[in-house]
């Protein structure tokens, strides 16, 4: 039987050439990040920069034709390596690509053993790991005062999907980040929004869901007639994206709240 990675690794190969042409809102969530990213680094270069769950690239090449970079490690479970190969003759930036699960830490740490970055970056791809114990961890990698900075989806992403079908991953609230991140990180920048998208029927629906690779969200889910019926009586054909966005900054040791478990 095949591990939930290797399902959600499946699933995202099978989409690898369809997903530029329907994440429609994966890629509205990399603009919104790079703006948020613009209004609080001031600094034309941003050092050296870690990228989990990058996929095929769009926010590497984005932000390597707005900043500056000493390094770029960019790490995804699929293999992405050729997409990444064009990037760096297209930008002239030197960008790395490791497959690898982007929880696998030590396998990261081991690429570049004596860096600590200035700037960790994911979108759309934190709500694939157990972010209560997964976050935390990212501390270590950044540098005093680095960025942590990624955008995810909130307790009402496919919510239909859940309120029809039963399926669904475990999605965070605002104020959950706030209690994972506040004893290392500073929280600037922490908001939500709605995106509801409406198709043409609900067979469409989920086919898009298909070619954006998101079709792991329940080992041996399977449609029929009836499920297809009942989701366009009940919701007519809508799904609702609940995007979130967290930017926050590695505390100096002397900033560090008193009670902090790190302090005590």
């Amino acid at each position: 039987m095949q591990t939930q990675k290797e399902l959600i690794q499946q699933g995202f190969q099978r989409a690898k050439l369809t997903y530029a042409q329907n994440a429609n809102v994966q890629q509205a969530m990399q603009q919104k990040l790079l703006a948020i990213l613009h209004k609080h680094c001031k600094a034309r270069n941003l050092g050296n920069i870690l990228e989990l769950g990058c996929g095929n690239g769009l926010l590497a090449q984005n932000l390597a034709l707005n900043f500056e970079f000493e390094s770029y490690l960019a790490v995804d479970l699929v293999d992405f390596s050729n997409d990444f190969i064009k990037i760096q003759k297209d930008t002239s930036h030197k960008i790395d690509f490791l497959q690898a699960d982007f929880e696998d830490l030590v396998k990261i740490g081991n690429k570049n053993p004596d860096l600590q970055y200035d700037l960790i970056l994911s979108n759309a791809s934190m709500q694939w790991v157990n972010q209560w114990s997964f976050l935390p961890q990212l501390s270590a990698l950044l540098q005093p005062n680095g960025i942590l900075a990624f955008s995810t989806f909130g307790t009402e992403n496919y919510q239909e999907l859940r309120a029809s079908c039963g399926i669904g991953l475990e999605y965070l609230e605002l104020k959950d980040y706030v209690e994972i991140l506040q004893s290392d990180f500073k929280i600037l920048e922490s908001f939500g929004v709605r995106i509801p998208l409406r198709f043409s029927s609900t067979l469409a629906l989920f086919k898009h869901l298909r070619d954006t690779g998101v079709n792991s969200l329940q080992r041996g889910f399977k449609l029929n007639k009836k499920l297809l019926t009942d989701y366009a009586v009940r919701f007519h054909n809508v799904l609702t994206y609940h995007p979130i966005y967290l930017l926050a900054q590695k505390r100096s040791l002397e900033s560090k709240p008193k009670d902090s478990p790190s302090n005590s």
